[in-house]
């Protein structure tokens, strides 16, 4: 649920920017399959939780608590400032154009580096693209589990502050979450072993 809520989010921010003078928000169509997606996976998700944790509703609290409370207050400050800078028109966001895999990206940061023979590899993502809202999918995978498709990561120039936030809030979640991950497999694995020699 987590990666989902980041996904939503940083989809919001990336699309829906101002209506006047210029409008630059998302289609109906890509709207539409954005939040029916986040709807449904949510939904599951709930159902997951509700089936297999003794205390749904504390569990819950904890999830909202951890990632609910820091975002929506820096989403309320990015919309109340505004925003005025160069490429505005140009998705925060970039993909590497040279690999199409399935990775898994432990050691890779949320923003591009500043050297500009490897920025060439990266390229803004395509807005008029119709499955272009997987992408935000794609990146927040990325941050929270350090596995994508895609290497999205976010630009390095005229980048909000409070955008890079929220995508290293998500990244340090993530390094939390690999590191109780790795720290629990290595408290079961020697227990599984030992079942095994014993049999």
């Amino acid at each position: 649920m987590r990666s989902r809520f980041f996904s939503l989010l940083f989809w919001l921010i990336d699309r829906f920017r101002r209506v006047h003078p210029n409008k630059i928000i998302p289609t109906a169509y890509e709207t539409s399959w954005m939040l029916g997606s986040f709807t449904i996976s949510t939904l599951f998700g709930l159902i997951a939780i509700f089936r297999n944790t003794p205390q749904p509703w504390l569990a819950l609290l904890c999830m909202g608590v951890i990632i609910v409370p820091l975002p929506t207050f820096l989403l309320f400050q990015l919309y109340q400032k505004g925003r005025y800078h160069d490429l505005m028109e140009t998705s925060y966001f970039t993909e590497d154009g040279t690999f199409r895999q399935l990775r898994l990206l432990i050691g890779r940061l949320p923003v591009i580096p500043r050297y500009p023979l490897f920025r060439e590899r990266y390229l803004p993502l395509l807005w008029n693209r119709r499955w272009n809202w997987l992408n935000y999918y794609d990146f927040s995978l990325n941050n929270l589990l350090k596995l994508g498709f895609n290497d999205v990561r976010l630009r390095d120039e005229h980048l909000p502050g409070i955008i890079s936030t929220l995508a290293w809030y998500q990244w340090s979640l993530g390094i939390l979450y690999i590191t109780l991950v790795l720290w629990t497999l290595s408290r079961t694995i020697p227990g599984l072993n030992l079942l095994i020699y014993l049999k």
